[in-house]
């Protein structure tokens, strides 16, 4: 057995020797915000380089509209948020190979303290208008929030906006609450006379997570390239664990390179509630089913909310990615 795990580190080790000498080129899909920061370090440190990839990372405003660039074959690998993962997986079956970030603490419900008013919060929350991103995992929040304060859905006064003109509509009292995520919320956090964070995904016990995807032919055709990129993206996350304060002085090259205006005391505060996974940890949720139960939560929120017709079927993704993530470990573990 030994000489038999000895003789497929060789292998691998390798394999991405030789494909050092001629690198892959892949286009890589992400977006300009805190998500985005692990696939820019990654290729920052040499990890694509060290698995013989020439990456060039394109940014797009957001998942829907990396979606359909996806579609049409203009990148290989990457990251997304959930709706988008699921709604490719039904698509053009985009492979969510394992979590990169949770962010059950980071998706919050905040509300104004004058619409408060020393009220019970089930109470508020039939009164206030919400501002929340419609068919989002900022409504899986909203709901799942409802639900913990024994507050019925359609009681909700939901108003559908979009996450600049929330947080516009929170300050100006327009609405009463509103969904928000780190860093943009930075100010409402920080202000508790004003605002106060009445429930987040944790508190609700629902999970929201962002996974890595590679596209099925990129997988069919260049599987090791695909194999390389996951085991970079995820040393990446691991460095994030490992150096929590030296990472931070990359985040502020990161956001100068991709035109994000924040500061590292904000970087700081949003990086301690995106939960980013280790290999280790996301080969773990993928075996044990987890992963698949969380795109699955999102996916019948999507459903109810009418963006789906049915909850796609990702057991036949499982396999895939846990055969991906098991091989990017085996060449982390063959360094």
């Amino acid at each position: 057995m030994k000489m038999k795990t000895l003789f497929v580190a060789v292998a691998i080790t390798a394999a991405f020797c030789t494909s050092a000498m001629a690198a892959t080129k892949i286009n890589l899909n992400s977006q300009p915000n805190d998500a985005g920061f692990p696939m820019w370090l990654a290729k920052k440190l040499g990890y694509f380089k060290d698995n013989g990839i020439d990456a060039k990372i394109t940014y797009f405003p957001n998942g829907g509209a990396a979606l359909a660039s996806g579609v049409s074959g203009d990148w290989q690998a990457g990251w997304t948020g959930a709706p988008p993962a699921i709604s490719g997986w039904d698509k053009f079956q985009l492979i969510s190979v394992g979590t990169m970030q949770k962010e059950d603490r980071n998706i919050k419900l905040i509300v104004r303290n004058d619409a408060l008013k020393g009220g019970k919060i089930a109470d508020v929350l039939t009164k206030v208008k919400i501002g929340t991103v419609p068919n989002s995992t900022w409504s899986q929040v909203l709901y799942a929030c409802a639900d913990h304060f024994g507050v019925s859905h359609d009681a909700l006064k939901i108003v559908p906006l979009d996450p600049p003109v929330t947080r516009q509509s929170l300050r100006s009292g327009e609405i009463g609450a509103g969904m928000t995520d780190a860093a943009p919320d930075y100010d409402f956090v920080h202000d508790p006379k004003t605002y106060t964070v009445v429930c987040d995904g944790k508190i609700a016990g629902t999970s929201v997570v962002d996974p890595y995807i590679v596209t099925s032919r990129f997988w069919k055709e260049k599987p090791k390239a695909a194999i390389g990129f996951i085991e970079a993206v995820y040393r990446a996350d691991q460095y994030m664990h490992d150096n929590p304060q030296k990472f931070l002085d990359y985040v502020t090259q990161y956001y100068k390179e991709t035109g994000i205006d924040l500061t590292r005391k904000q970087a700081a505060y949003s990086y301690s509630l995106r939960d980013f996974q280790t290999l280790d940890q996301a080969l773990s949720d993928m075996e044990s089913g987890k992963t698949i139960k969380d795109l699955t939560t999102t996916a019948k929120v999507l459903v109810g909310a009418g963006a789906y017709d049915a909850v796609p079927d990702f057991s036949a993704m499982q396999p895939i990615s846990l055969e991906i993530l098991k091989a990017a470990k085996k060449l982390r573990d063959s360094r």
